[in-house]
């Protein structure tokens, strides 16, 4: 569709470069909010994921089940916190990679994480302490160990 409709401007002689740039861009643009549209779901139940963050010795376990996560540090400086029963949303974005989000008001904090099950990695990125005077930025990645279907 997209085509025809550059095709058609450019036979009616009305397309200058400037045009047919705007037109491409337009479509991108309602594409991408397309794609975006909506609120996720719950496309992780039922697996947990156990990775290792990059550049350190903090490892982590995630599980989803019934539209919820939970998750434990199992090595580390946080070794033996845990939280569970977070309200998750997620969307695969991709064959085998999630994006996932939650929010855990009572912290209170704000997560999304990419999991690529393909490549076995994982990008973590939040607002800690959101609303706090200890609010800050977190922006980790790491390598998956094992995925449990």
């Amino acid at each position: 569709m997209h085509t025809r409709i550059i095709s058609f401007l450019a036979k009616a002689k009305i397309v200058t470069l400037r045009r047919i740039t705007s037109a491409i861009l337009l479509l991108l643009a309602s594409t991408t909010v397309w794609g975006q549209a909506g609120t996720g779901d719950h496309s992780l139940d039922g697996i947990s994921i156990d990775w290792t963050y990059n550049n350190s010795e903090a490892r982590m376990v995630v599980s989803y089940a019934a539209g919820l996560g939970e998750y434990e540090w199992i090595a580390g400086a946080r070794k033996g916190n845990s939280d569970s029963e977070i309200p998750y949303s997620a969307r695969e974005i991709s064959p085998n990679i999630f994006l996932m989000s939650w929010i855990q008001a009572a912290r209170p904090d704000f997560i999304t994480m990419i999991f690529d099950l393909n490549a076995m990695t994982v990008a973590t990125t939040g607002l800690i302490g959101y609303g706090t005077d200890n609010e800050r930025l977190l922006f980790l990645d790491g390598v998956i160990n094992s995925v449990t279907r």
